[in-house]
């Protein structure tokens, strides 16, 4: 299970960037105002306390964006504690006292935050062929369309086809590196997109936009018990939906296969993170039966132009 996304980043950010900044302040309050001896103490109760907590995110098996934060405040109180000028050359004996080191992790801490924080910020491209795989999309007045168990109405549509679908779903393929770790299950089809996949049955797609609102309109929940049939939602950084697919196999040994369609290309049965949507999910569980949303034919759907709002 990978975390979720907004909780990763800012958990990073907080803990290195403002937690980091607090600490120094403190060890330079104590240096100035008690003395070194009071600083280094300081630095080995930071150094004990987070070693353990560091200790405990590894043992329950917590990613390095939540690991790495207290092992780096822990280093700093290591250093704070072990610093004497009596252990170092004289030329280097500056930088042994702890105000000093307090100042450095005082300057680096902001600048860590603006700097991580202008990265997870910057959206990971698709590949070229998901972005503009070929074909437009195209609705029509025939359509139906899609509505959720709350009553919201979801316009639907299909793709153009293309001359070429299947050579440009062996490109993705072989230039994402996955050749040797999917299983193309069908080929090309413009009738639906991943969405449209799982929550019309492959009949039309639907627009990346409606995905939350379906998640939360027909009672889904994220869910750590991953079992054969729930849904896996991919997103970029900033938490916005990038691709949907469906969990279909669960083994004890851990190992988990989704099948999802990849745009109007194929569909393909592959490993959670083998896929070029990203490697940010959660799976999803709803009590209602089956995923699909309700069609309403054309002449029968509602005219309000606020319906879908």
């Amino acid at each position: 299970m990978q975390p979720r996304t907004g909780d990763f980043y800012l958990f990073t950010v907080l803990w290195f960037g403002v937690g980091g900044s607090f600490v120094a302040l403190t060890g330079i309050w104590l240096a100035t105002r008690f003395g070194c001896r009071a600083s280094r103490f300081f630095g080995g109760a930071l150094f004990l306390t987070f070693s353990l907590l560091a200790a405990i995110f590894w043992a329950h098996g917590q990613p390095a964006g939540f690991v790495l934060p207290p092992v780096a405040l822990a280093v700093a109180g290591l250093l704070v504690f072990a610093a004497h000028p009596t252990l170092l050359s004289w030329g280097t004996r500056g930088l042994s006292k702890p105000v000093v080191v307090w100042g450095i992790l005082l300057a680096i801490c902001p600048i860590f935050s603006l700097v991580y924080t202008y990265r997870i910020n910057r959206i990971n491209a698709l590949p070229a062929l998901l972005v503009n795989p070929g074909p437009s999309t195209r609705t029509d007045a025939s359509f139906p369309c899609a509505v959720t168990d709350q009553g919201k109405e979801i316009d639907l549509f299909q793709f153009e086809i293309n001359d070429s679908p299947v050579l440009l779903d062996e490109l993705l393929v072989e230039g994402e590196y996955l050749t040797q770790k999917v299983i193309r299950v069908a080929g090309p089809d413009a009738a639906c997109n991943c969405h449209g996949w799982v929550f019309t049955g492959g009949r039309y797609g639907v627009e990346t936009e409606y995905v939350d609102a379906i998640l939360a309109d027909n009672g889904y929940l994220v869910v750590h018990d991953v079992q054969e049939g729930d849904v896996i939602v991919y997103r970029d950084n900033l938490g916005r939906v990038r691709h949907t697919g469906l969990v279909r196999f669960v083994g004890t040994d851990g190992l988990i296969l989704v099948e999802s369609k990849w745009g109007p290309l194929g569909l393909y049965l592959h490993a959670p993170q083998d896929q070029p949507y990203g490697d940010l999910f959660d799976y999803y569980r709803s009590t209602r039966p089956g995923h699909e949303l309700k069609l309403v034919p054309a002449a029968d759907r509602r005219r309000d132009p606020d319906a879908t709002r």
